[in-house]
């Protein structure tokens, strides 16, 4: 973001005046603490018999009371909850401005004495805001807002600094610094900053979320075309089962290696009551015998999953449909109270963890991964050898099929409601997350074990992860770097 307007207003002289409000307040207690957007903090502080509001802004370098707290605190980034562990119940210490020795642009700092040690939070000299801890003779950043560059990433040193003389002041009220409350001019100025400021945390968010929308949107539109062509096949199930009875009854005299086989077709007579001849393309690397059996399988198949096929389909419609009307009404959103009406709707269609800017609390730890395979169908993939066992043990249902890289360790992988007749697209995706996660990573070709869950079992006193699978089946899941972005990138 560009300059702020309101920084023409301000001067060296309008900065120490503000920060002189906030002086007063050493020795109280961060009560709370908010983050509009990166670049502003509003702390609560409370003194003897009064609470009190901050507002900390980088963008303008400044520190001052503000008679109110932020009107949106749904902009908040996720950064704030790192940035409140560590303030929330500190008591400040200093307030004062800075300036680099090398030059740059006047700064805030205020000092708090926390159980960790003193930390110094940093307004100014930059687009976003600091956190910094004491090192031996130096300071480390230990926390940046978004945005704060590449030169301020938290393990950075933090350049040395000089105190701007406050003394040099010609127009320092000494009783303006011993009142907490802001003037009628510098609270205009503030609410404008902080609406701004809100305005900005808005907009990002609105991003954000078009963002995951749209991308929701477009997985969701090719897994409708992998339905669709899912769809198809089933369609054609009818149609293999005919053929393979068609030939069932001449392949004896059809010889292995055979192109077509011609048949006759008794259900289609013509007018002198002879049946019609038809003609079979055939594998020729299989027997006629081998060709019907590989059509009655295909039509088993398929004619099993075309209920399974089309819930699925009906479901995918669904919600492609719905994220696009999200997807709309994100762009229509004219304030942050309609973007969080929209936002919580999108939580579910979304189908990720709970939105940070709902209720405050954090998002209970899941023990698994969630990708998409290309069919749309969820695969999920364990975490670490623990989650492994809560995925199988106590998540996956007795149907669900389970899979595991063959003879190596790796995270369990779990194909939820694959229904009697796994999907073959969806099977291959998730015995390549099986791969990927595992120590077979990087090889051209691996194997992987697939079953139901009800066949996994954990033998007592075996080590987390450890589990033993019976009526397993094979499959080699063959190196694809394309395909296994593409599985990557769709992690909820």
């Amino acid at each position: 973001m560009g300059r702020s307007p309101q920084t023409d207003e301000l001067t060296s002289e309008r900065r120490s005046r503000l920060l002189g409000g906030v002086r007063v307040l050493c020795g109280g207690a961060v009560q709370k603490l908010w983050l509009p957007s990166a670049a502003v903090a509003v702390l609560q502080i409370r003194i003897p018999a009064r609470t009190c509001l901050v507002v900390v802004d980088a963008r303008l370098g400044l520190a001052a009371l503000a008679d109110e707290r932020p009107t949106s605190a749904d902009s908040a980034p996720r950064s704030q909850a790192t940035l409140r562990a560590a303030l929330e119940g500190a008591r400040l210490s200093t307030a004062r401005l800075e300036r680099p020795l090398r030059g740059g642009d006047i700064a805030v700092r205020l000092g708090f004495d926390t159980p960790s040690g003193e930390r110094a939070l940093i307004a100014g000299d930059g687009p976003a805001l600091l956190l910094l801890a004491p090192s031996e003779n130096e300071e480390r950043i230990i926390w940046a807002a978004s945005g704060a560059g590449p030169d301020r990433r938290p393990g950075s040193t933090y350049r040395e600094v000089e105190e701007v003389d406050r003394n040099s002041d010609p127009d320092r009220d000494p009783d303006r610094e011993r009142s907490p409350d802001p003037s009628p001019e510098d609270a205009a100025l503030l609410r404008r900053a902080l609406a701004a400021e809100e305005a900005a945390g808005v907009a990002a968010r609105r991003r954000e979320l078009e963002k995951r929308l749209r991308a929701r949107v477009q997985r969701m539109r090719r897994a409708l075309a992998a339905v669709d062509d899912d769809a198809a096949r089933a369609a054609q199930a009818g149609e293999d089962r005919r053929r393979a009875e068609l030939l069932v009854p001449h392949q004896s005299r059809i010889p292995r290696g055979a192109r077509e086989a011609r048949v006759p077709d008794w259900a289609h007579l013509d007018d002198r009551g002879a049946p019609r001849e038809i003609v079979l393309q055939l594998d020729p690397s299989l027997s006629a015998a081998e060709n019907a059996a590989r059509w009655f399988r295909r039509s088993h198949r398929y004619q099993a999953a075309s209920a399974r096929i089309a819930a699925r389909r009906a479901e995918v419609a669904e919600s492609l449909l719905r994220g696009e009307e999200l997807l709309s009404r994100v762009a229509a959103a004219a304030d942050a109270a309609a973007l969080r009406s929209v936002e919580d709707e999108a939580a579910a269609v979304l189908g990720s963890r709970p939105s940070r800017l709902a209720a405050g609390a954090d998002a209970p730890r899941v023990p698994y991964r969630t990708f998409r395979s290309s069919n749309g169908a969820r695969i999920l993939v364990g975490r670490s050898a623990r989650d492994n066992d809560a995925l199988t043990l106590r998540i996956a249902r007795g149907n669900d099929v389970w899979l595991h890289a063959r003879g190596v360790q790796g995270s369990h992988v779990v194909f939820p409601d694959a229904g009697e007749a796994p999907d073959a697209r969806a099977l291959a995706d998730a015995a390549l997350l099986a791969v990927h996660f595992s120590r077979a990573r990087g090889e051209d070709l691996a194997e992987v074990s697939w079953t139901r869950r009800k066949h996994v079992r954990k033998p007592k006193g075996a080590a987390p992860g450890s589990v033993i699978a019976t009526q397993e089946r094979t499959l080699r899941a063959r190196a694809d770097p394309a395909r296994l972005a593409a599985l990557l990138s769709t992690e909820e």
